[in-house]
């Protein structure tokens, strides 16, 4: 597929946070001066989610960049019919007050524009200094239920806390129902996400947590895979304090049961940050899951802490089609490889 070159915006109505704001901003190249224009190259009736994956190198290290991500969602939200954005976790690198608040900075542009979306805990996101010791966050110190005033209605594990949350909105192609659990979801967790989607039989349901899936297109499963996996939930300090479910467990007590949905998103690990795997429910339908994470550290190894790449998930008027596609406002650039850039039929 051809991409053409795109013309860039002038000075958006929406309050565009200068680079210069942020100390450790380097000398911009010309491509990030501001926000770049991209056509939408979908069918009329088309909406977007857009998902972000771990960005904790950039609220670490290039909070320009994650700024960027959210003014272009903000940018685009009409042109591309945006009506949700996902968060995979690991939202900072160490779990400290300076990191969440440049998340803050970046998701008051969202907040600002009426774009929902919806955070979980990565294990960064976890414990003194981001080691994932314990369940502690400072989430709840910088982001509240106030926060997701944009979805239709929202369902919480715990009243006021946002580690678990489930989101309805309302979309072309019909109701949906977003699940975002937090890193190595308790059993608790999980039964109250059985219990929610069931209660949902009629909504299209897309489910996310940070760890599930592994770069060779497997579930996280530590009994069959051993340290062959890296990364797996059950070998954090965090597993000796609670209970801890990894993918396969996630597979089998919820996901597998419901025959709304569709999607499982991930991000957590690295390789080369993406898998694909499609197991059937069930009910005998296709269960996309899918991994991406485009954080420093990923190979190949992009600029920028990662580039600033993130998902969109276009959902094509068909109700079957689902176009992935893998952008960074910040690079104005697409990944076009057949692991960054494909089309799932429902």
């Amino acid at each position: 597929m051809n991409i053409n070159r795109r013309a860039f915006l002038k000075p958006l109505a929406l309050s565009v946070i200068p680079a210069s704001a942020f100390s450790q901003t380097p000398s911009l190249p010309p491509h990030a001066q501001t926000v770049p224009t991209t056509p939408f190259d979908a069918p009329p009736g088309t909406w977007t989610l857009a998902v972000f994956p771990d960005t904790q190198n950039l609220t670490d290290k290039a909070p320009e960049v994650f700024i960027r991500q959210t003014e272009w969602v903000a940018a685009h939200k009409a042109s591309h019919d945006i009506r949700f954005v996902m968060h995979l976790g690991d939202i900072t690198d160490h779990n400290r007050p300076d990191q969440w608040q440049n998340a803050r900075k970046a998701y008051d542009i969202l907040h600002q524009a009426k774009i929902p979306y919806s955070l979980l805990p990565g294990n960064h996101d976890l414990g003194p200094d981001g080691k994932a010791a314990d369940r502690s966050t400072l989430l709840n110190d910088y982001f509240k239920p106030t926060d997701y005033s944009n979805s239709s209605t929202v369902h919480y594990f715990e009243p006021g806390k946002l580690e678990n949350t489930a989101h309805t909105i309302s979309t072309p192609t019909g109701e949906l129902l977003i699940i975002a659990l937090e890193f190595g979801p308790r059993d608790a967790v999980i039964q109250w996400a059985d219990k929610i989607a069931a209660g949902h039989p009629n909504h299209f349901i897309i489910a996310s947590t940070h760890a599930y899936l592994f770069h060779d297109d497997t579930r996280y499963h530590l009994e069959k895979y051993g340290k062959e996996q890296k990364w797996n939930p059950k070998t954090y300090p965090l597993a000796k304090a609670t209970d801890v479910n990894e993918g396969e467990d996630l597979w089998q007590k919820l996901l597998s049961r419901h025959p709304n949905i569709h999607f499982m998103l991930s991000g957590h690990v690295l390789g080369d940050g993406t898998a694909h795997l499609i197991s059937p429910g069930k009910a005998g339908q296709n269960i996309h899951q899918i991994l991406s994470n485009y954080q420093a550290g990923v190979d190949p190894k992009r600029p920028y802490q990662g580039g600033g790449y993130f998902r969109l998930m276009q959902f094509l008027p068909d109700k079957k089609t689902v176009r992935i596609k893998t952008y960074s406002p910040w690079m104005d650039q697409f990944l076009t490889e057949p692991n960054q850039q494909f089309e799932v039929t429902l």
